[in-house]
């Protein structure tokens, strides 16, 4: 391996590594699920193979759909070879993401010359690139196998190699089957290695291309036509993405288009019709359309962590803000004028003519016929756009080519197309900072005991930033951290009208500050919402704004999965009597978001790997004993786990659960005023239908003080 690749392998391979270990986060949302679930049971099947060849369910999507087939067996393949968890899908991930590191930092070659590289380590530090692998998502396979895929054909030309065009084609072909979105690029591949092709049968290695592509799609379009009995060539979710993205109707119109979908008899037919809907959408509505397109343009390049931290004010960690802005949203911005300088001054090269087709192909149908989740959507563009921004800036480094008149012009509207993206955020950051520092004396008022003054200096900050609800928040957070839930609800009560459904302060604060104030019944409904909320969102980002935004409480004992946001850290549902109630999380679909199951009376909760509870002794005794609530119950498989507590970073107490709950007690030191930090380690298991790696099941903790 060269020096470089090797170099940018290791850069890419820490970073992912770093960004799994560290933050330690779970799978979230729907999809992830989606993919994880029906991984696992492909694995978990007695007859995998045949389930593979003679089922649609493991890639049913929505209930009428089917999606691209790869990227199951490639999970159920890796549990098969080191077990049902998710560390190992993960860690193979990170892997592929390192090699896709490399194939970029190869493309950057063939486009820029011996410093192209540099793309590859850009790619390395991508931000979503780097956060990706954490996820059970196509495109952890997908853009592995196109990149490599397009390195290699890059490669074929100048090396006139027919192994290395073959080997792209059925590159390219391959990951057709982990996301469709590259199957109509192989005629357009077939057709450029034609066109740039220097052999004297360049038109068969045009066609050697294509059909080394099709080799590699065609026996799973077989497999579709002669055991299901459906033509089509990987999958159907296509249509249903063109139908969403174009029905441009009511959702009292579009529930009952989603009905009719539902009743036709066959899988042909669903198709047809969701065709003809989204057709009759853009014909009746011609303007939506273009509104559309044009939407999507602007949301596919906008910067998402400027707008997660200044627009909708998302409720996330200040790392990962910081993260988003600086290696997503920053490296974004600084290479798009480098890419419309390639695009627009470089010579015709077989890069630059690649490049410029993928990029065009992808925005397409990203921008004119699909929807974009961005940044989840722009993952298939980056290589080639980091790649296209390396050819830039080595043609900027070249004084000959930096007089020629499309290279400025091209850095020109690239500085401004930058420009317009990033300074619409400006005055909101100005605004943001000009109330954070406006606040400061409202926080020495609160400690001088002068709730008065501070509420005026509060109220003043708050007009620097008047869309905002972040001054009233922080000015809420340091009244109750100060000992004054009363104000600090009210003025929660002032910052929630200006909040936006992904802001969750006052929702996480709430419930606890009712309860003190003795509005057990307001206490009541809020602690719903907020299961709710738990349940259709993710319970470990709503236990992590939490435990953020509230301060350790006063408690000798915490009813796990009752009321107890602020007081745990690292656990999955509150969850009741049904032990198969979270299996309902992975039949969510786009049409239930929002409106997912309801929350059952919390009892319990089951851990992750890793959990944490804290509360503050009431008795203010030296010593405590410490009784916990806990087994393994089904649907765990894991009958007699060995686990870990600490308590305040002292040394662990061992234990060995039983799948029976009983209480198990350990003995403390504890400091008057000072919370009591519980760590719970535990094995985790994986099981279809139930959240990703859970440990033990948690119900009550229990402080009594020691005589």
């Amino acid at each position: 391996m060269r020096a470089w690749a090797a170099a940018v392998f290791g850069a890419a391979l820490l970073a992912r590594l770093a960004f799994w270990l560290l933050p330690d986060q779970p799978l979230l949302y729907a999809h992830q699920y989606h993919y994880f679930t029906n991984g696992l049971r492909i694995f978990e099947h007695p007859h995998p193979l045949g389930y593979l060849l003679h089922s649609d369910e493991w890639r049913t999507w929505a209930e009428h759909w089917t999606i691209a087939p790869l990227y199951y067996p490639f999970e159920a393949l890796v549990f098969a070879l080191f077990g049902p968890h998710l560390a190992p899908l993960r860690f193979v991930q990170c892997v592929l993401g390192a090699v896709t590191a490399v194939a970029v930092g190869a493309m950057g070659r063939e486009a820029a010359g011996s410093r192209g590289w540099l793309a590859g380590l850009a790619y390395a530090f991508y931000g979503y690139s780097v956060e990706l692998p954490c996820w059970t998502l196509t495109e952890n396979l997908h853009d592995a196998m196109l990149a490599v895929a397009s390195a290699l054909l890059l490669r074929s030309v100048p090396r006139r190699s027919a192994a290395l065009t073959v080997a792209g084609g059925a590159l390219l072909g391959l990951s057709a089957l982990a996301r469709s979105v590259s199957s109509a690029f192989l005629p357009v591949a077939a057709l450029w290695r034609w066109w740039y092709g220097t052999e004297r049968s360049r038109a068969k290695v045009g066609a050697l291309l294509l059909l080394s592509g099709l080799a590699m799609i065609l026996p799973w379009s077989a497999r579709n036509v002669f055991v299901i009995g459906d033509l089509v060539p990987i999958e159907t979710t296509a249509y249903e993405n063109i139908w969403y993205a174009n029905h441009f109707t009511d959702p009292e119109r579009f529930q009952r288009q989603l009905q009719i979908i539902g009743e036709q008899p066959t899988p042909a037919a669903k198709r047809a019709t969701a065709m003809y809907f989204a057709l009759r959408g853009i014909r009746r509505s011609p303007g939506a359309f273009v509104d559309k397109v044009r939407s999507n343009f602007w949301h596919f390049f906008r910067p998402e962590g400027l707008h997660n931290l200044f627009t909708i004010e998302r409720t996330q960690e200040p790392w990962r803000h910081a993260f988003y802005v600086v290696l997503e949203d920053g490296m974004i911005a600084l290479a798009l004028p480098l890419f419309v300088v390639y695009v627009a001054g470089a010579r015709r090269t077989p890069a630059w003519a690649f490049i410029v087709l993928w990029s065009a192909y992808y925005l397409f149908f990203e921008v004119v016929v699909f929807l974009n989740e961005v940044p989840r959507h722009r993952a298939g563009f980056v290589p080639f756009f980091l790649a296209g921004a390396a050819g830039g800036g080595a043609l900027l480094t070249d004084r000959l080519a930096r007089r020629r008149w499309p290279v400025g012009a091209g850095l020109l509207f690239g500085v401004g197309f930058s420009l317009s993206l990033v300074l619409p955020y400006v005055g909101p950051a100005i605004r943001a900072l000009g109330a954070r520092r406006a606040l400061r004396p409202a926080r020495e008022a609160i400690a001088r005991g002068d709730l008065s003054e501070a509420d005026r200096l509060a109220a003043a900050a708050a007009l620097r930033d008047p869309r905002s609800p972040r001054p009233w928040f922080d000015h809420a957070r340091d009244l109750y951290a100060a000992g004054h839930p009363g104000e600090a609800l009210a003025v929660y009560e002032r910052g929630a009208s200006l909040a936006s459904l992904f802001n969750w302060r006052a929702d996480v604060a709430r419930p606890r500050l009712l309860r003190e104030l003795g509005r057990d019944t307001d206490a009541a409904e809020a602690q719903r919402k907020l299961d709710e909320m738990s349940w259709t969102a993710d319970p470990w980002l709503v236990e992590e704004a939490a435990w953020r935004e509230l301060p350790p409480a006063r408690a000798d004992e915490v009813r796990i999965g009752n009321g107890d946001y602020g007081f745990v850290r690292g656990f999955f549902h509150p969850r009741g009597g049904d032990p198969g109630l979270g299996r309902t999380r992975q039949e969510w679909s786009r049409y239930g978001e929002g409106g997912g199951p309801q929350p059952p009376p919390g009892t319990h909760r089951w851990t992750r790997g890793r959990a944490w509870l804290r509360m503050v002794p009431g008795d203010p005794a030296p010593a405590h004993e410490l009784t916990l609530v806990m087994g393994s119950p089904f649907p765990s498989p894991v009958s007699s786990p060995n686990i870990s507590i600490r308590a305040n970073g002292g040394p662990p107490y061992r234990f060995t659960l039983s799948p029976e709950v009983k209480t198990y007690t350990l003995r403390i030191e504890t400091s008057p005023g000072r919370p009591v930090l519980v760590e719970i380690d535990s094995p985790t298991w994986c099981r279809a239908g139930e959240p990703a790696d859970q440990g033990i099941r948690l119900d009550r903790a229990v402080l009594s003080a020691v005589p």
